[in-house]
């Protein structure tokens, strides 16, 4: 007998670098080759994963058993060498994954050929100037950046990788904190986290890397859960000219994704857009860590030479079930494969690291555990004179609710549309559905009739009211990164075209399609005229209403992805909604989207 052993138990299974490289069989056991990490302390683990997996897979209650018998090292596929790296940087925050990234990467290569580095990108001193960021500095202050720092050394040292320590405090200043704070000041809702990979860890660290390094470092290796498809070393020559990409060469989830992806349009942009292939962004497989959204601001080349060893991993053995059993519309399907993954928390257990248990950080990390309005109002100028009461406005009958004082209570003044209203006193929950803090520039909910002179944040009764909910929002072509084409042109597929997007980090999909329309910002026009492209704006009409759609928030489109295997298009910051169903008089649909990765099942129209 022989078993077929292919990527559905090795490659997917395990670990994303392993391989079935021979199979043989007796009438007891089948012994099997695999490449994976040499050394592994998981062999036995390896060998009941073949066991169960054989077990399950032979429905005739089979005797034959499955062993793992050779391990060989892997390869550094994600690397433009033509032979072995020249040494491979580790970006090591002080966290698990970044932590298991090194620690994978020492079984697989000697410590010479590997380097971390480690990044203080926030100035403590501005805040305290009593604090020194230093790193030698022996403060007894809890700042997150020192208990990192520990950490990362003493991952380091038992790992024998030398640790390098940079700052990009002025980099992360002025492209990531400034406009952070520049926008919230105009009542846009920013995501620090996408700017913070396009301009510091994929943008300054690389940099630094290359200039400091003098081209030594071939690649940069992150704890980021997504994967790469490098497309400039899955090529062959085209009898048309040019270079194509071959399908053997594809990784599967890219095949599966293809499959799966109705629009042929996108299929054809993806593979055959461009002469100049950049590495190809997908999600992780762990549905519940994606990071995709985040690094959906990188100029596809950036990704070149870059390593996601989590990609095909889970995080922990909860967010494996999660994978498992969450579904939606766009994103359904189990994958019963996932019963036999080691995950990334179980790693760092066994490799004994000494932050195995450590917590995920959350949030912003220059904020902690301090309220985000309390710090941000020490950085943000609002456009309100210091003497201003803001106004908070019913949109069902344009009466004052309450008023508030922004700067004794600026948590209202930076919350974004969808938020909770904490209004004093109320006697029900009160949502944010638009803010007008400075001279207007959004439509008023009596149609003109009347003017709000001051200040005024616009609110409704009930999470699931209908001003909270729209169908269609607008981004400028010109913030819009375009990552799967290719080349340096940022150009799109054929327009209009449908896809899948999210609004939300781990928001469930909706179906959309994205057109370039002219628009009227004055009067909020919302006409959908495909073929009459300005190119200037691009509108994204969904198939269902989503709620709390923001300026600022990033929208991200995607193709294929039902079984998971998301592609990721591209993504841009949202310029300005379109008319909610409480100014269009519409009744929202009786199941509404989910909002983020909490809502399952989906709500229903009603609920509180």
């Amino acid at each position: 007998m022989k078993i077929r052993l292919t990527r559905t138990l090795l490659k997917h299974e395990l670990f994303h670098s392993f391989t079935a490289v021979a199979t043989t069989a007796t009438t007891a056991t089948c012994t099997i080759t695999v490449s994976c990490i040499p050394n592994s302390p998981y062999k036995d683990f390896l060998n009941a994963v073949c066991a169960r997996w054989y077990s399950n897979s032979n429905s005739a209650g089979g005797t034959h058993r499955p062993m793992i018998s050779t391990i060989i090292p892997p390869t550094t596929e994600s690397c433009n060498v033509n032979s072995k790296p020249k040494k491979i940087a580790i970006a090591m925050s002080g966290g698990v994954d970044s932590s298991v990234v090194a620690y994978l990467l020492t079984k697989s290569h000697p410590s010479e050929e590997l380097m971390g580095i480690h990044m203080s990108n926030w100035d403590y001193a501005d805040e305290n100037p009593t604090v020194t960021t230093t790193m030698k500095s022996n403060k007894n202050n809890s700042y997150c950046w020192e208990q990192d720092w520990k950490d990362t050394n003493a991952v380091a040292t038992q790992l024998n990788i030398p640790i390098h320590h940079v700052s990009f405090q002025a980099e992360y200043w002025n492209e990531v904190f400034q406009p952070y704070c520049q926008q919230l000041s105009q009542s846009i809702t920013p995501n620090p986290d996408v700017d913070c990979n396009r301009y510091i860890k994929f943008g300054a660290l690389k940099d630094f890397l290359e200039k400091r390094f003098s081209g030594d470092v071939d690649c940069l290796a992150t704890g980021h859960y997504a994967r790469i498809w490098d497309r400039s070393r899955s090529t062959r020559p085209s009898s048309r000219g040019g270079i194509h990409p071959t399908i053997n060469d594809m990784p599967p989830y890219l095949e599966q994704a293809l499959q799966e992806e109705e629009s042929t349009v996108l299929a054809d942009y993806i593979l055959h857009s461009s002469v100049a292939y950049t590495p190809l962004l997908f999600s992780a497989r762990d549905r519940s860590k994606d990071q995709s959204y985040f690094l959906s601001g990188v100029p596809s080349k950036a990704f070149s030479g870059v390593l996601f060893p989590l990609g095909d991993l889970f995080k922990t053995e909860h967010g494996r079930d999660n994978s498992t059993n969450n579904s939606d519309e766009c994103n359904t399907g189990s994958d019963n494969r996932s019963d036999s993954m080691i995950s990334v928390r179980q790693l760092a257990q066994h490799a004994q690291l000494p932050n195995a248990n450590k917590r995920d950080s959350v949030g912003i990390c220059f904020i902690g555990k301090r309220k985000h309005g309390d710090f941000i109002n020490e950085y943000v100028d609002t456009p309100l004179d210091k003497s201003s009461l803001v106004q908070c406005i019913n949109v069902e009958n344009n009466e004052v609710v309450a008023t508030f004082d922004p700067v004794e209570t600026p948590s209202l003044a930076y919350a974004t549309i969808g938020q909770g209203a904490k209004i004093s006193g109320a006697t029900q929950k009160w949502f944010i559905v638009n803010k007008q803090l400075k001279p207007p520039r959004h439509r008023y909910y009596d149609e003109g009739q009347r003017k709000w002179e001051s200040p005024c944040v616009f609110i409704c009764p009930g999470t699931h009211h209908p001003s909270l909910y729209a169908d269609i929002f607008y981004i400028r072509s010109k913030h819009f990164n375009w990552m799967a084409g290719g080349g340096e042109t940022n150009r799109p597929p054929p327009l209009p075209f449908r896809a899948k997007c999210r609004i939300r980090h781990l928001q469930p999909l909706v179906e959309c399609e994205i057109a370039m329309v002219n628009r009227d910002y004055n009067h909020g026009q919302t006409a959908f005229k495909s073929g009459e492209f300005d190119n200037d704006t691009y509108a994204i009409r969904l198939k269902q209403p989503l709620r709390g759609i923001a300026p600022g928030q990033v929208c991200v489109i995607y193709a294929g992805g039902k079984e998971g295997d998301l592609i990721c298009i591209g993504g841009g910051p949202i310029d300005e909604s379109g008319p909610n169903y409480w100014e269009m008089k519409q009744d929202l649909p009786k199941m509404l989207h989910p909002s983020g990765q909490n809502d399952f099942p989906s709500f229903k129209q009603g609920e509180p």
